[in-house]
């Protein structure tokens, strides 16, 4: 089967643009967020990048063209970018107990020494949030 000819082919439009960028955007994002700490900092950037594009991709000339799934995917990243960034700042402010819980279950051997390090880094997270005045709610 021979390539289309691309003098042919009708010019993308900006939106069409904007909507691909999107889609490696939201795929580098997600990339990020599973990867995990300390990896997940990294949509401090991409997050907010996501969601601008996703903004971008329905403001952008020619974006009435798109179809429905491209207006849909765009609204998608616009929330999943505002989600990756908001997760990012929570890693950021949980930077130190993270990064401590991080180094002590790469020490842990047993399942006892990977609790010990999960609760010492529960009573971290407690910490802080008491630093701040945050209450957790207890139960009974």
């Amino acid at each position: 089967m021979p390539d289309p000819d691309p003098s042919t082919q009708p010019p993308l439009t900006p939106a069409a643009r904007w909507s691909r960028a999107l889609g490696f955007l939201v795929l580098g994002l997600a990339m990020l967020l599973l990867l995990g700490f300390p990896w997940t900092l990294g949509a401090l950037v991409i997050g907010p990048v996501t969601a601008l594009v996703g903004i971008v991709v329905l403001a952008a000339r020619g974006s009435g063209d798109l179809g429905t799934w491209a207006r849909a995917n765009a609204v998608i990243g616009v929330i999943i970018g505002a989600f990756g960034g908001m997760s990012a700042i929570g890693m950021l402010i949980l930077f130190e107990p993270l990064s401590d819980l991080d180094a002590c279950q790469s020490r842990a051997i047993t399942t006892s020494a990977s609790q010990q390090c999960q609760t010492e880094f529960d009573q971290a997270y407690e910490d802080l949030l008491s630093r701040y005045g945050v209450e957790l709610p207890t139960a009974g």
